[in-house]
């Protein structure tokens, strides 16, 4: 236990055993030393008769009935003691808690119904009902404070320590988990009170006739809290069915995004975890913010694919694009009707704190709490990611960068709290084998296909006059050419279909997990032969490892300070796997010295060739099975030199 929870369960403790040992006393020199005793077997032998409450972790039972009447015929003590014995079986013997516990789940009631019956006879001015006597109208008020006071303070004990432990209001555990269990303690004042005037106008075994009112009590009880309980597991079962339906929503975006939808499910962690930080207890609020931290980019749905995967800086018209995925994803979470304000949440999860985001300017706490969270949080973990342009960031280095930005695009209060809870939160586990499964079949979906013949041979009239030798390399590969040789006659024909292009073919170095360059042709193959890269780094490893393509990112990204030892420098490239089902059989990247060279046209002709040529090089490695390709090939070996 925490140290707060140690110190309210000790006192309560303490306090409680004050309360008993009084009680024993007071029973020792007191008329009805043993009464009680029928009392706490009455409330033993029914307790195998509780209602339990799943929802609550709770139970209750018409023990407490009995306790209620001991306490008004025989006096606080003799209630205590009865109440001590009860709590004390059940929560050592049967339920097995552990000492610390069981005392305190013995001593909290014990205290509890010591207070509120000394607080009847005080208010009646009489004493045990026993050798008393007074007007049933004068008892109902002290008999309603009874039951308000055993009531709240035996609800509120355990809610207290709920709250503590939980790091919650208490007021929160209170309306959620206890209130609703007014009824019972009344409804046990009532039948204890009738017992009481039984044993008045008769005699203590005389109240055996009510004893079938208390059976029909529990049975309703039972009944009533059955189908309360039913309907609880109802609700849990349509929001499970919600949540995974969220989720697999999430899990397409995230494909289309080429994010992990782990990432998802850390923001939402972190989201949950950061909001119950900051004070947020109302459900439905952090229903709004679970459920928008899985969907906050549905938008993007709506973004082309080149920009939303494009690795690097986005031009300003690529921005502008991107950021109609907010305004989107609003528009079309609005046509689900959830029971709670997700769409505020994703519509402004791109506000910044001084009014700079978008898509509406709003600035301040104007922003909507959830929002605010999910900003803060995203960027947490996509700063702590790979990524294909960076490796990912420190934690460390991370919370500099979050709090750069503090006060401009974040609130400062959330960057603070978030950076001081932050190791103590417990990320969501990796994604299931049956999720990856998905997701690797989606992958697989949106590679690029091989272009089929015909649709080849329909677009001669308008293609290079050496692109159809690329269908060649994939038809007439008899067995005895080298993966170098179709690299060398491939090069030859890609200068043709983009002239003044640079470009170099990596290829995968299975032993060490790098790219290595094969060939290379145009104006710049000088500086591209010789370059190794890890698959999953920069742009040509991250083309390798993901299967996606790159269209007009920056050369640098790729090339480091290659780019610049280019005449003149290269500034963009395209990048393109070249597959043969699920294998990467090399990466084709071409860079040029032009701004936007890569036109829609020229990348569409690129995706075209890439099957072949992938076709070509695993036909020449499974005939050859030779060693890796050698940088330069033998050109005099070729046997195919042209095609017309």
């Amino acid at each position: 236990m925490r140290a707060p929870l140690r110190l309210y369960v000790w006192t309560t403790i303490a306090i409680g055993a004050t309360a008993l040992a009084v009680s024993l006393v007071t029973l020792a020199g007191g008329p009805h030393r043993y009464e009680w005793a029928l009392f706490a077997a009455l409330a033993i032998l029914t307790g195998t008769f509780n209602i339990n409450l799943g929802s609550a972790e709770a139970s209750i039972s018409v023990a407490d009935t009995f306790f209620i009447t001991c306490a008004l015929l025989y006096g606080p003590a003799a209630a205590a003691a009865a109440i001590a014995t009860d709590s004390l079986v059940l929560s050592l013997l049967r339920r097995r808690h552990g000492m610390v516990r069981g005392l305190f789940n013995t001593l909290g009631p014990t205290l509890a119904m010591f207070i509120a019956a000394k607080a009847f006879f005080a208010l009646a001015g009489i004493g045990p009902l026993a050798a008393s006597r007074a007007p049933i109208t004068s008892l109902i008020l002290p008999l309603i404070a009874l039951a308000v006071l055993y009531f709240t303070l035996n609800c509120g004990i355990v809610a207290g320590a709920v709250a503590i432990e939980a790091k919650t209001r208490f007021l929160d555990v209170w309306r959620k988990h206890f209130l609703w269990l007014a009824t019972g303690y009344f409804a046990s004042a009532s039948l204890g009170f009738c017992l009481v005037l039984v044993v008045q106008q008769s005699s203590l075994f005389a109240a055996v006739i009510v004893l079938p009112l208390l059976a029909i009590f529990h049975l309703t009880l039972r009944a009533s809290f059955g189908r309360l309980e039913d309907a609880r597991e109802h609700l849990r079962a349509v929001d499970r069915l919600y949540l995974s339906t969220i989720e697999t929503l999430a899990m397409a975006i995230d494909a289309k995004d080429d994010v992990t939808h782990s990432h998802v499910r850390r923001v939402q962690a972190l989201a949950l975890a950061m909001a119950r930080a900051v004070g947020i207890t109302d459900e439905s609020e952090l229903k709004a913010l679970e459920a928008a931290a899985l969907l906050h980019d549905t938008g993007k749905l709506a973004v082309p694919d080149h920009i939303l995967n494009k690795p690097g800086r986005l031009t300003e018209a690529e921005f502008d694009k991107m950021k109609l995925h907010v305004d989107i994803g609003a528009d079309i979470l609005s046509l689900v009707s959830f029971p709670f304000p997700v769409v505020p949440i994703v519509q402004h999860h791109h506000e910044n704190w001084d009014g700079t985001g978008y898509p509406n300017g709003v600035s301040g706490t104007n922003i909507p709490i959830g929002a605010r969270i999910l900003s803060v949080v995203d960027c947490f973990d996509a700063l702590t990611s790979d990524r294909p342009y960076r490796k990912r960031l420190s934690e460390a280095d991370a919370f500099d960068v979050l709090r750069e930005r503090s006060g401009r695009m974040y609130d400062p209060y959330l960057v603070e709290t978030f950076i001081r809870i932050q190791s103590g939160i417990v990320l969501a586990e990796a994604d299931a084998p049956e999720q990856r499964q998905v997701m690797q079949r989606i992958a697989r979906a949106r590679q690029v296909a091989p272009a089929p013949t015909d649709a080849v041979a329909q677009s001669s009239d308008r293609s290079p006059d050496g692109l159809l030798a690329f269908v060649s390399l994939s038809r007439l590969m008899s067995g005895d050419a080298s993966p170098a040789d179709v690299l060398s006659l491939a090069s030859h024909l890609m200068a043709q279909v983009v002239p003044g292009v640079s470009g170099a073919w990596f290829v995968p170095d299975t032993e060490h997990d790098r790219l290595v360059v094969a060939d290379a042709f145009g104006p710049s193959a000088e500086i591209l032969r010789g370059m190794t890269v890890g698959v999953g780094e920069r742009l040509t490893g991250w083309v390798a490892a993901t299967r996606q393509i790159v269209v007009n990112s920056q050369a640098a990204l790729d090339l480091a300070e290659r780019a610049s030892m280019a005449a003149p420098p290269l500034l963009r490239c395209l990048s393109v796997p070249l597959t043969t089902g699920t294998a990467v059989v090399a990466v084709l990247t071409l860079y040029s010295a032009d701004e936007a060279p890569f036109s829609d046209q020229c990348s569409r002709l690129v995706q075209m060739v890439a099957p072949h040529v992938a076709q070509a090089l695993s036909a020449a490695a499974k005939a050859a099975a030779t060693a890796p390709l050698a940088r330069t090939s033998s050109r005099g070996d070729l046997r195919l030199v042209s095609s017309s």
